[in-house]
């Protein structure tokens, strides 16, 4: 059955539904047992599948992880309230103080906040990499005390491409787990497992969910990691809500298309926009021109609507806001992945390894499902005033 099939079907029995298509939402917190045996058979398991409480498994929530799981070829997918909540258990999971963790320095700038604020008091060290440059010295990076290798390609605001199955390999041999946020890719254009991924990030608030009325997150693992992932978020005690996992199931049927869509705007966007006389580089990893383009054909098999790119010159932020003033179409917000075109102007000074490239300001897109042509006319009209 092809992905698109899969979607379509994943999270729904209409027999089990009482004939409706989608299924129900369930709410609350106490669950009754059919008998006092069962009971007593849920209190003596030694796994993280109990049936004690809500927390541990509503329905909708399960056809959820169910699906999640089969689109990411994963042995199990736990569901939390946010993206960022996702991005955060397999810290707590797989690391101790004194322990070391290795992250790309093109990470989703909450995650290193989270790092550097959070996880360095717990007494752990963060060691950041530059996601393409001496990738080949990776392994020197590695020391007795590095318990999780964290990665996002592409990169935030720059979409720098990693050779993730370079790491993976030197990774396993070392028998260290390996994480990836994928959202940027969806299970639609990435298989983090096939490039041997342990872990998968998917902040489903984005293209999972695809209508920007949703903040949820999903951690989906393998079969030698699912059962620390599953005890850590629930253990501390983090779950979405009923309603949330009933919309995110509302947008898997429209997954692929939604998502082809988008990749077609944002390919015809980067593409004008690389020919623009005013603009210094355009980062978008389906580019020819842009490094690792090669590794981005290999491992991935498509590209989603966000990326970037530089200006010649630095513009102040009077002229960004007249720049801004002029759009009609795409408009300043956070996140991604819905109908609506979106507009930032991201800042990458937090980073470790300095960035000496980009002398310009840095822009970056989300091409919705608007009209291709409307979206084009659109910056490009606002780019007049420069």
């Amino acid at each position: 059955m092809k992905k698109s099939t899969k979607l379509v079907k994943l999270g729904r029995d209409p027999l089990k539904q009482k004939g409706f298509i989608n299924p129900g939402i369930y709410k609350g917190s106490t669950m009754i047992f059919k008998n006092f045996k069962e009971y007593l058979h849920d209190i003596n398991r030694k796994d993280d599948d109990s049936r004690l409480y809500g927390i541990k498994s509503n329905p909708s929530q399960k056809e959820l992880e169910v699906a999640i799981s089969t689109l990411y070829r994963a042995k199990d997918t736990v569901i939390a309230p946010t993206g960022m909540a996702s991005i955060i258990i397999p810290f707590f999971a797989f690391l101790n103080s004194g322990d070391e963790v290795l992250i790309n320095d093109s990470v989703y700038g909450p995650t290193r906040i989270f790092c550097n604020d959070i996880i360095k008091r717990l007494g752990i060290k963060i060691k950041y990499f530059h996601p393409t440059q001496n990738i080949k010295n990776f392994k020197k990076l590695i020391t007795k005390k590095t318990k999780l290798i964290y990665l996002e390609s592409p990169g935030t605001a720059t979409f720098d491409i990693i050779d993730i199955p370079f790491i993976t390999k030197i990774a396993k041999k070392l028998n260290i787990p390996t994480v990836i946020d994928n959202t940027w890719a969806s299970p639609i254009f990435c298989d983090p497992i096939k490039l041997g991924i342990n872990v998968i990030i998917d902040a489903g608030t984005k293209y999972i969910n695809g209508h920007s009325d949703v903040l949820i997150g999903f951690i989906s693992s393998d079969k030698k990691h699912y059962k620390k992932i599953r005890s850590t978020i629930k253990t501390l005690g983090i779950i979405p809500g009923s309603e949330e996992v009933y919309l995110a199931l509302r947008g898997l049927p429209t997954l692929e298309l939604r998502l082809k869509q988008i990749e077609k705007n944002a390919l015809e966007m980067a593409t004008k926009l690389k020919k623009h006389p005013l603009i210094e580089d355009v980062f978008h990893p389906a580019l020819s021109h842009t490094i690792n383009h090669n590794i981005w054909k290999r491992d991935f098999t498509g590209s989603s609507g966000l990326f970037s790119f530089s200006m010649k010159k630095h513009y102040s932020n009077k002229m960004i806001e007249r720049f801004y003033k002029k759009l009609k179409i795409f408009k300043i917000g956070y996140s991604w992945g819905g109908f609506d075109s979106l507009i930032t102007f991201p800042q990458i000074d937090k980073r470790i390894i300095k960035e000496k490239k980009y002398t310009g300001n840095l822009i970056r897109l989300y091409c919705g499902l608007e009209d291709s042509e409307d979206q084009i006319k659109d910056i490009m009209n606002a780019l007049k005033i420069f």
